[in-house]
């Protein structure tokens, strides 16, 4: 999987723009802290952490003309990386160096952040509504979720 690591300066400006459009007042977020926004779904991680509906994702990013993705970690380290390569789970490929983490894109008009609660946040108003399309079982893992 290829990264490119943003430049400090550029990672803390991204960040706080994150933070602040997705109402992140913690280090942890939806649904571990409560957030203002109500464009979000939250579904225990086992379900989303398959190769089926990690595709469906990165299909929905690919047709919303998403290619680019910025993942923040809790390391601390922020990258870039193509659409292609998201994994956006609680320690992807078993590399406990991932830990938590944000992806979202440049627009950050959609966001997904994985904890180590066992939960995987998606947010933005399309690319829910569209995830609540096409998976139509979705009401059987939101356990943690409060919106839905």
């Amino acid at each position: 999987m290829q990264k490119i690591i943003m430049p400090e300066e550029v990672s803390k400006s991204l960040r706080i723009n994150m933070e602040r459009m997705w109402d992140i007042r913690q280090p942890y977020w939806y649904p571990l802290f409560d957030c203002s926004r109500e464009d979000l779904i939250a579904f225990n991680s086992e379900y989303i952490e398959n190769e089926e509906r990690l595709n469906d994702i990165k299909t929905l990013l690919k047709h919303h003309g998403i290619m680019q993705v910025i993942e923040f970690l809790e390391t601390g380290e922020t990258f870039n990386i193509q659409v292609s390569n998201l994994y956006p789970y609680y320690c992807y490929n078993d590399d406990f160096s991932g830990g938590e983490g944000f992806w979202t894109s440049q627009s950050m008009d959609w966001i997904i952040y994985a904890s180590h609660e066992g939960t995987t946040t998606i947010g933005g108003e399309w690319l829910v509504n569209k995830i609540k399309s096409l998976w139509t079982d979705w009401r059987t893992s939101i356990k943690w979720d409060t919106k839905n």
